[in-house]
């Protein structure tokens, strides 16, 4: 097996595939069976008949993607379109694992994507194949190292950096399908009360533009919901038990352009300049929302998987018409935080519902793009 026996992640696109940059935290993988291990946590789902590209820079692992697997005549195109972001991640090698149903199903993708990288100046570290709960090495010849059986992917207590994600109460769902229905609108009997409130809201909203005092009132009752939704806290009420009229604040909240981008702000700093917004919506975000954490402890990174979670709950809460802003929200937030899959998920569902939402439209470009919010405000 040619593969270096230690990876070092900093577990800190391209059209039509899933990105992830990982966490902050320095994990440490011992070898091509604990990366794919670790993969699912980082999609967030476990890829099936899919082709996953692993950038390296020396030992420590870059950009990760994934597309699904194309037909054997369709193969150049899908390479093209991963080959672009790889070279502008700077990677030094690449990691290639196919995962199919049928064997030999992912070889084309593989071989493709493998004369790709040689050509473009990229080393291919390894050419990995999982299938049926087993993985096997296409370029190791050692029965010792890879017997032709194959070996089993490591079970998630047999690594330590899976250990990790599960104490960062991440989890992988069944496939890539599972994690878009994750998203979906799931309590209509409550998206029904929601939608009324929200027209009510709305109304009282439109009324009070001329009425300064009782927009600022209103200003401020829509920020504290925001406040219960993004409650981090273990004592934070679950977002379904949230009141309609809190969940119709929140969504009727987002209609305020400066308010939806000031609370993106908010959530990801570093990206949309906080500075930049209108100064009395920083002082009511100050005012009334809990800081967001950005540090690398465990405590600090259990609280973004939790508003991360609160937001998803959030948009299952909305008929699909008032979830097209919150899920543009939820997107910003996964973005920052390195999540393209979730992310390109959460804006597709938008677009379903609202095809001419100028914000979700530009940040499906930069998922395509593969440019980073913060490569994007500097």
């Amino acid at each position: 097996m040619r593969t270096i026996h230690r990876f070092v992640t900093d577990l800190s696109g391209e059209s039509g595939a899933d990105q992830c940059r990982g966490m902050t935290t320095t994990l440490h993988v011992k070898g091509p069976a604990d990366v794919i291990a670790v993969l699912p946590y980082e999609l967030g789902y476990h890829p099936v008949n899919s082709l996953v590209v692993v950038a390296l820079h020396g030992n420590r692992l870059g950009l990760r993607a994934r597309v699904d697997l194309p037909p054997p005549a369709e193969a150049g195109p899908t390479v093209a379109q991963l080959l672009g972001p790889l070279l502008d991640s700077g990677a030094q090698d690449v990691l290639l694992i196919g995962y199919e149903k049928i064997d030999g199903a992912s070889r084309p993708a593989l071989d493709a994507m493998s004369t790709a990288c040689v050509d473009a100046g990229l080393g291919v570290r390894d050419r990995l194949v999982v299938r049926d709960g087993r993985w096997y090495d296409l370029d190791c010849t050692s029965a010792d190292c890879c017997p032709p059986q194959g070996r089993p992917v490591p079970g998630a207590d047999e690594v330590a950096a899976v250990a990790e994600f599960v104490a960062r109460e991440k989890q992988p769902v069944a496939d890539r399908a599972a994690l878009a229905a994750w998203l979906r609108p799931a309590r209509p009997l409550l998206a029904g009360a929601v939608d009324a409130a929200a027209s009510r809201w709305l109304d009282r909203r439109l009324d009070s533009i001329d009425r300064p005092a009782e927009q600022h009132d209103d200003d401020l009752a829509e920020l504290r919901a925001w406040g219960h939704l993004l409650d981090h806290s273990d004592e934070a009420v679950p977002v379904a038990e949230l009141t309609p009229e809190e969940l119709a604040m929140a969504a009727v909240s987002l209609v305020d352009i400066d308010l939806r981008d000031g609370l993106i702000a908010w959530l990801c700093p570093g990206t949309l300049g906080f500075d930049r917004a209108a100064p009395e919506v920083v002082a009511q975000l100050r005012a009334v929302l809990p800081p967001v954490p950005t540090g690398d402890d465990l405590t600090q990174a259990v609280s973004r998987q939790r508003i991360e979670a609160r937001l998803i709950e959030l948009c299952r809460c909305l008929s699909p018409e008032w979830a097209v802003a919150p899920l543009t929200v939820l997107a910003s937030f996964t973005w920052w935080r390195g999540d393209g899959a979730l992310t390109r998920l959460a804006l597709e569902q938008a677009l379903e519902s609202d095809p001419s939402y100028r914000l979700a439209l530009l940040l499906l470009r930069m998922v395509d793009l593969s440019i980073r919010p913060e490569t994007a405000t500097a």
